[in-house]
């Protein structure tokens, strides 16, 4: 469950003071993270079943797991004067604000900031992923301070 804090402490979002939440995509979708997980494990069992070799079972288990590791992990979302932070225990990234242009709601709890005016998938690796969780409108009003929402596409 996300929380909204500064220093410990809940607080209003303003410039002067950093938003700062911790997100742990497992507890928001249970079933979803249970499901792909179970899904690594029978496909790595199969794959041992039908190869008369371990590394192709070890390949599976470590390509798969590690394509969706950024699932399982807890992130750190900091916004403050700086910029944008996010860290977890693959490491931490930070983007100052004038590195930034825009910003938009993506999804039920998640907002994109890009350093790119236009939207594409291009700019999609570029891209910071905030998940917002149970502070999607404090997020959003912090952003406002330092971007602009993007335009819709036509």
């Amino acid at each position: 469950m996300a929380t909204t804090q500064s220093q410990g402490q809940p607080q209003q979002s303003s410039p002067e003071q950093a938003l700062t939440w911790r997100v742990w995509l497992p507890r928001r979708r249970p079933l979803l993270s249970a499901g792909v997980a179970l899904f690594i494990v029978a496909l790595t069992v199969a794959t041992a079943l039908l190869s008369d070799s371990p590394f192709y079972p070890v390949l599976v288990l470590i390509v798969l797991s590690a394509a969706v590791s950024g699932h399982y992990v807890p992130f750190r979302f900091t916004l403050d004067s700086e910029g944008v932070t996010v860290a977890s225990m693959w490491g931490r990234r930070t983007k100052p604000w004038d590195k930034l242009k825009t910003y938009w709601p993506s999804g039920d709890d998640c907002v994109t900031v890009s350093p790119s005016v236009h939207r594409g998938p291009l700019t999609a690796a570029r891209d910071i992923y905030l998940y917002s969780g149970d502070n999607r409108a404090e997020v959003l009003q912090y952003l406002t301070w330092y971007l602009s929402p993007a335009k819709k596409s036509s």
